[in-house]
């Protein structure tokens, strides 16, 4: 990806940029992070008439905009899931936790998750989905985090529910917030996991590094060595993995991708069969 920014005015920045196979994309981006409206030459303007390869260009033109234009200017136009700094020091800030306040944060998200294979954990929260709302039995749970000015962990929100109401339609109903304003700095974002609580730190660092992969794959961008991991990341790639033929399956632990690796062995056997429903 090539870009740069071409001017503003009062509701956004307007950012040219080159895709990874060299078409040319102009986007207005939004002050607060919304496209406003894109151009580019290259691809059919209608969803239905594009190939995957080429939706898939103009997902990563938009997100790398909006990426690009946080960094280059004091709006703030990235979402945590774009943001692979505010997600690397989400990372950092958990590794420096004690075990005493790993358990204050995060406890209550490893109840959620483990709580479905052991009848003695209790789940903060049973499934809040009425008879015949949902498309299917899917469910992952979400874990909002916040950090102060300074970088550290300052709260972390209830756990939320997602599910699909449609296919292809998913609803979260949320947990408490403590920031119910302000967006997050990160987001967990899995399934139920068998897990034991003393495994549950490398659980969250390892989907953090997954995370991070995401982010730079949403840009167009191959990541760090340390972060070429297989495992689900964020859900905002994943519906591409899945999906589109023209991305690959980074969230499958089974796949066969040149220069990633499968190190997180928590629950390989059980995402799997979930993610089968969507």
């Amino acid at each position: 990806m090539k870009a740069n920014i071409l001017g503003e005015d009062d509701e956004s920045v307007v950012v040219e940029l080159f895709d990874n196979i060299g078409t040319e994309h102009a986007i207005a981006v939004g002050f607060d992070g919304a496209i406003v409206e894109h151009g580019q030459d290259g691809y059919p303007d209608g969803a239905y008439d594009r190939t995957d390869e080429q939706d898939e260009m103009i997902d990563q033109a938009r997100d790398y905009a909006r990426w690009y234009v946080a960094q280059e200017t004091e709006y703030e136009t990235a979402p945590w899931y774009l943001d692979s700094d505010g997600l690397k020091a989400v990372r950092e800030d958990i590794d420096a936790l004690s075990e005493d306040e790993v358990r204050r944060y995060f406890h209550h998200y490893y109840r959620q998750l483990a709580g479905e294979y052991d009848d003695e954990i209790t789940q903060p929260r049973s499934d809040p989905v009425t008879t015949g709302e949902a498309y299917n039995e899917y469910r992952e749970y979400k874990l909002d985090i916040y950090l102060t000015d300074d970088g550290d962990i300052e709260a972390t929100s209830g756990v939320h529910v997602m599910y699909y109401a449609e296919y292809n339609e998913d609803r979260l109903n949320k947990g408490e917030d403590p920031y119910p304003e302000r967006d997050p700095d990160g987001r967990l974002e899995h399934v139920v996991l068998d897990i034991d609580w003393d495994e549950f730190d490398a659980f969250l660092d390892y989907h953090l590094r997954c995370q991070i992969r995401d982010s730079y794959l949403a840009r167009g961008e191959q990541p760090p060595e340390e972060y070429r991991v297989l495992g689900p990341g964020t859900d905002h790639m994943m519906i591409r993995q899945m999906h589109l033929d023209a991305v690959e399956p980074y969230h499958d632990y089974d796949a066969t991708i040149d220069g990633y690796r499968a190190e997180d062995s928590f629950n390989a056997g059980v995402f799997a069969p979930l993610v089968d429903m969507l």
